[in-house]
């Protein structure tokens, strides 16, 4: 009886392009049982183990077989091996290729989740996810940036090449808060640019609230809590969008920095607030916040909490 096919011998890589490689290679000993069957499997730094890949079908040539590996991506270093199988079974792997790098081309994967928003008042900030490195196709990688305020024609564009970056800043004086500006996000390389994102809206980056909430007031109810209410601001663009409140408390002993801070998003205008200490004069104050930070307090009003 037979078993199965030994290693085959002697894989070479004859021919590699930016997506394909050409091999060659020996069958080792039949062991008694004719060869039916090569597969060819390949690995990279990024893979985890061997895999098959697709191969156009082998020629014989004399004792010689070649096979071309198709669909690689351009700029990753492969190693190949040959595994040769008969009616018995599949044999050992053959001895690995050397290590090559298949050439570079053009990168062909646009970066995905654009987004942003955010920042300081004139700024408007942008956002993408990094392509990791098998994707990016040779050296000098980078993106390219496009953005245009929404109801204008003309692109600006610019090239942020740091390969580790996925965010841009473009800051001008005379962007207004939160407009709106169509982005896209392409790549590009030593050989060339890629593809574009599609495009996404983001929001310029807005100003701090600019208005103290007014009508603030405190009241204790027992030894260790208290309310601290507040009028809501009616904001406009002008004054600053408001998407909640921080309240500040703290007692007047320069020993401790007793100081507390809570956020409530929303037109909340109440917040208890617990765990005090009892019979102790606390102050507070409130103040808007948004994506740009806080605005100016309210005037401070205290209470003192029960026995």
């Amino acid at each position: 009886p037979g078993s199965p096919p030994g290693p085959p011998e002697d894989v070479k890589v004859e021919h590699i392009s930016s997506t394909t490689s050409q091999l060659s290679w020996r069958p080792g000993p039949d062991n008694n049982s004719p060869i039916q069957i090569f597969t060819i499997q390949t690995r990279t730094p990024f893979s985890v183990g061997w895999q098959a890949v697709a191969t156009v079908p082998e020629i014989l040539n004399g004792q010689t077989y070649n096979a071309t590996v198709v669909g690689l991506s351009p700029w990753v270093e492969y190693e190949f091996r040959v595994v040769a199988g008969n009616n018995i079974g599949i044999g050992e792997p053959s001895k690995p290729s050397e290590l090559l790098r298949t050439k570079a081309s053009v990168p062909n994967v646009a970066p995905g989740n654009i987004n942003g928003g955010g920042g300081s008042r004139s700024e408007l900030v942008i956002t993408w996810e990094a392509i990791p490195e098998e994707l990016q196709n040779g050296e000098g990688f980078g993106y390219i940036v496009m953005f245009r305020p929404v109801g204008t024609t003309a692109w600006m564009k610019e090239r942020v090449a740091l390969v580790e970056s996925s965010k841009f800043i473009y800051r001008n004086e005379s962007i207004m808060p939160l407009s709106p500006f169509e982005v896209k996000v392409g790549v590009y390389n030593n050989e060339g640019e890629g593809s574009l994102s599609t495009v996404t809206i983001v929001y310029s980056g807005e100003d701090e609230p600019q208005l103290a909430p007014r009508g603030t007031s405190v009241q204790s109810f027992s030894a260790s809590e208290m309310e601290v209410s507040w009028n809501a601001i009616a904001w406009n663009r002008n004054t600053g969008r408001v998407l909640g409140y921080e309240v500040l408390y703290w007692t007047d002993n320069s020993k401790e920095s007793m100081i507390g801070k809570i956020r409530v998003s929303g037109n909340v205008t109440t917040k208890n607030i617990t765990g005090l200490r009892a019979n102790t004069i606390y102050f507070a104050s409130v103040r808007a916040y948004n994506t740009a930070g806080t605005g100016p307090s309210s005037l401070p009003v205290n209470v003192t909490t029960k026995k």
